[in-house]
């Protein structure tokens, strides 16, 4: 019996790799806001290739690949690329960042998430939303600017990307924001590599 759970399980997961497997291939990767418009807003998604010397062309590609896979994940199907960066070293990469849709329609109402929204409420800051998009903050009420800079001798330009945006999350839950759209995502090479980014935070 435990035997025929464990073939089952396993061919039930083969089967939600393959459908995943197959489903990467048909998003679509887009740098136009226009072609999200409308569409429901489901996660950000990022992806980063490295490689000794590595030609920018091939690691923008595979990178491009490991970005529509991450999406098939979560069901999406177009995915607004926000910041594509090579940065050039011995160890060559590229970074990319990008927000999934799916093809559903967009409830207004949907852009924030439900906490951010109760009136005097403490903001969390794994709920702030990070968004490249102005579609995003339309009819918002805009909070002030908010800044934050990641430096690390050789710092991996993704890891500092990502400890750059928890900074700037909370800075912008200090204002009680929900949302903050960023306008500055700047990856400095020096031997301490450094990404600043500057956003303007908004609420509902």
């Amino acid at each position: 019996m435990k035997n025929l759970f464990l073939m089952l399980f396993a061919a039930l997961s083969f089967i939600g790799y393959a459908q995943t497997n197959n489903d990467w291939e048909k998003v679509i990767i887009t740098r136009n806001p226009e072609d999200v418009k409308g569409l429901k807003r489901l996660n950000d998604v990022s992806a980063e290739t490295s490689r000794l010397y590595g030609k920018q062309s091939k690691l923008r590609d595979e990178t491009t690949k490991k970005i529509k896979q991450e999406a098939a994940k979560i069901g999406a199907t177009i995915v607004l690329i926000t910041v594509d960066n090579f940065a050039m070293t011995p160890i060559n990469n590229v970074n990319m960042v990008g927000t999934a849709y799916s093809g559903e329609v967009s409830q207004q109402e949907e852009k924030v998430p439900q906490k951010a929204e109760v009136s005097g409420e403490k903001v969390s800051e794994e709920d702030i939303i990070i968004t490249r998009n102005p579609e995003d903050i339309k009819g918002l009420t805009r909070l002030g600017d908010v800044s934050s800079e990641a430096s690390r001798l050789y710092g991996k330009q993704s890891k500092l990307r990502d400890e750059a945006t928890k900074k700037l999350k909370k800075e912008a839950a200090k204002l009680g924001a929900s949302i903050v759209l960023i306008t500055v995502d700047n990856f400095a090479m020096t031997p301490i590599n450094n990404v600043n980014m500057v956003g303007t935070a908004y609420k509902k």
